[in-house]
């Protein structure tokens, strides 16, 4: 019984030294359990920045309104394959499937049967807001034929008077040519030559169109021998003087006479002051213009606008030239 209770004391004592031997040599900068997940896990907190110090690139978009994305409405809508009109901002007023067309060097727009409604849904808007007008945007191309005005003035110049003669006011439309580079098709037609853009009414413009000044014009009289004889031409020239030099106090009128180069060039220079002069004097006398508002003057044969070897372009080349200013 004496030698058991000796070797249970021999025991504890080995017992206790050897917790306290491990208790020395145990790490304490641990925790209990450490996977090998969990040392992933803290080694990419570390790594995660401040939310203060991540700076936002604008040009990512959220994925709603990607930069890939912009347009995608409009072009499933194909809104530029007809005729259509918008506002500044965007808005579609209406559209037709089908567009205006134009054809390569004619001043003159095809209108297809089932636009007929068009002009009245623009006077209608116009008229709905006073604030507003109208912007007709006419197309032409850098290949077709250099003329004066413009084929793209000249095409929007006809929209514009279709839609006076439907009433919208005069000083509330406008054309605004645009060059263009265009797909003409085998025939010689583009679709969509004509659009229409309304925009806040401009008062400086509409004060300034008061006061319109018509382009640069070529009449062709009547000739015969030396002397000039009334035609439509001259009777419309008449009606456009009238009214223009009425209207703007400070505006003139010159008229350009120009030959063909039979002949020498002194004759023909006197020949074609002769026929300003007479063009001048009808004007005056059967408009009751002040003759000192309209100037005669004289190119001769110098400014030819055709081929002079031509009966064609001698015919071409012997013409009035009409042209407005002020001082």
């Amino acid at each position: 019984m004496k030698n058991f209770f000796i070797a249970f004391i021999v025991f504890l004592v080995w017992s206790i030294f050897g917790l306290w031997l491990y208790s020395l040599l145990k790490p304490t900068n641990l925790p209990d359990k450490l996977t090998a997940q969990d040392s992933v896990l803290v080694e990419k907190e570390e790594q995660l920045p401040e939310v203060d110090s991540v700076s936002v690139n604008p040009s990512i978009r959220d994925t709603l309104n990607l930069e890939e994305n912009t347009g995608m409405e409009e072009d499933s809508l194909h809104l530029d394959t007809g005729l259509k009109a918008q506002t500044a901002d965007g808005d579609i007023i209406f559209y037709f499937e089908e567009g205006i067309q134009i054809q390569k060097n004619n001043p003159t727009p095809v209108i297809p049967p089932s636009l007929v409604d068009f002009k009245y849904k623009l006077n209608t808007y116009i008229l709905e807001h006073p604030n507003k007008e109208l912007q007709i945007t006419a197309l032409y191309d850098a290949s077709e034929n250099i003329t004066t005005p413009n084929l793209g003035t000249q095409r929007g110049n006809t929209i514009r008077k279709i839609l006076l003669e439907a009433g919208m006011p005069k000083e509330k439309v406008y054309v605004q040519s645009t060059i263009k580079e265009i797909n003409f098709d085998e025939n010689n037609f583009f679709g969509n030559g004509i659009s229409f853009n309304f925009k806040e009414l401009d008062s400086s413009r509409v004060e300034m169109s008061k006061f319109y000044l018509p382009e640069t014009k070529t009449i062709y009289p009547k000739f015969i021998n030396n002397d000039i004889f009334v035609n439509e031409a001259l009777k419309l020239l008449l009606e456009e003087a009238k009214t223009i030099l009425s209207s703007n106090p400070n505006a003139k009128l010159e008229i350009i006479g120009h030959t063909d180069n039979i002949g020498n060039a002194n004759d023909n220079y006197l020949l074609a002051l002769q026929y300003a002069r007479q063009v001048r004097w009808y004007l005056v006398s059967k408009g009751n213009l002040d003759k000192n508002r309209i100037i005669a003057s004289s190119e001769g044969e110098a400014k030819s606008i055709a081929n002079n070897a031509t009966e064609r372009g001698r015919f071409l080349n012997r013409r009035i030239e009409v042209k407005y200013f002020t001082d």
